[in-house]
């Protein structure tokens, strides 16, 4: 991790004001702020200061539906195998579950996380957090 830290405080300097990629300095921060716990936070206000920020809380509730999702593609495939008639173990209806929701991930990630990424290069805002719950409970 040190390396990719080090990587990115080299390549920092093109995406800050007067860089020539500074236009994309929302999705780098974006990406900054994923891998690494950003240097600057709230001091004052009404927000709660504790050493995890909003991208980690996010990530842990996307961890914390892993479960439902993998139910959610095996009662996928229990239901059409249920509803066709057919015979399939855990294995397939899982199988078939997985790949009728899989794509429904892919695609819901791919245009929640463009428009994101879009929207907040366009106000020249940062990225915000919220759609990586939003982008498995779409789906």
């Amino acid at each position: 991790m040190k390396a990719l830290r080090n990587y990115l405080d080299k390549i920092k300097p093109n995406f800050e004001e007067g860089g020539k990629l500074h236009a994309l300095r929302s999705v780098f921060d974006g990406f900054e702020t994923f891998l690494f716990v950003p240097n600057n936070t709230s001091k004052t206000g009404t927000h709660i200061h504790d050493a995890i920020d909003s991208k980690r809380i996010m990530s842990m509730v996307v961890i914390a539906l892993v479960p439902a999702l993998l139910f959610g593609m095996y009662n996928v495939g229990y239901q059409h195998f249920n509803a066709t008639g057919a015979e399939g173990g855990f294995i397939e209806m899982f199988a078939y579950g997985f790949l009728a929701v899989l794509p429904k991930i892919i695609v819901a990630y791919l245009v929640g996380l463009g428009i994101e990424f879009i929207v907040a290069q366009w106000k020249g805002e940062e990225i915000h957090e919220g759609f990586l719950v939003s982008g498995i409970l779409i789906p």
